[in-house]
């Protein structure tokens, strides 16, 4: 028994010593990697550089006429709820749709696109193909809808109800 707490306590000095130095070197390394992850700022996508933003900071650009917000989830989620006055524009049928919502993005509005959450790429692809078009103006609601609901921000249903 007294062996193996003498094996036990050099492994353990062992792995705190490497541990060290491997934080160390990570410290001075110019390709270090960040101990603390701190989120993105914004995407530079084709050339545009698109600042992320939270459902707070967009909520101040719902009422502004120059502002558009763009839902990039599936239709089902869309018609479900979405931020109030948005218009729906998928990545999977960006192209073909786009001439039928164009007249509602002009391109010198503010354009602010969101999708589910943190994880979806959506808003990002979005973004990608109006960057291409020439739109520069673009902000990401990095949260995306959840946290604007979360937050109890104004949203509507575009679910047609059957009469009875």
């Amino acid at each position: 028994m007294k062996n193996f707490l003498n094996i036990a306590i050099r492994a353990l000095i062992i792995a705190v010593v490497f541990s060290l130095v491997g934080l160390g070197l990570n410290a001075v390394s110019p390709t270090g990697v960040p101990l603390i992850y701190t989120p993105p700022e914004k995407l530079v996508v084709s050339g545009v550089s698109i600042p992320l933003i939270n459902e707070v900071e967009a909520r101040r650009f719902l009422e502004d006429p120059s502002s558009v917000f763009v839902d990039t989830r599936n239709e089902e989620d869309f018609s479900e709820r979405h931020v109030k006055g948005a218009v729906f524009l998928h990545p999977n049928s960006v192209e073909e749709r786009f001439p039928e919502v164009q007249p509602l993005i002009p391109e010198e509005s503010r354009v602010i696109l969101y999708c589910y959450g943190p994880e979806c790429d959506m808003a990002e692809r979005v973004a990608e193909f109006l960057a291409q078009l020439g739109y520069k103006n673009m902000m990401i609601m990095s949260a995306g809808f959840k946290s604007w609901e979360k937050a109890g921000f104004p949203s509507e249903s575009s679910k047609r109800r059957e009469r009875s």
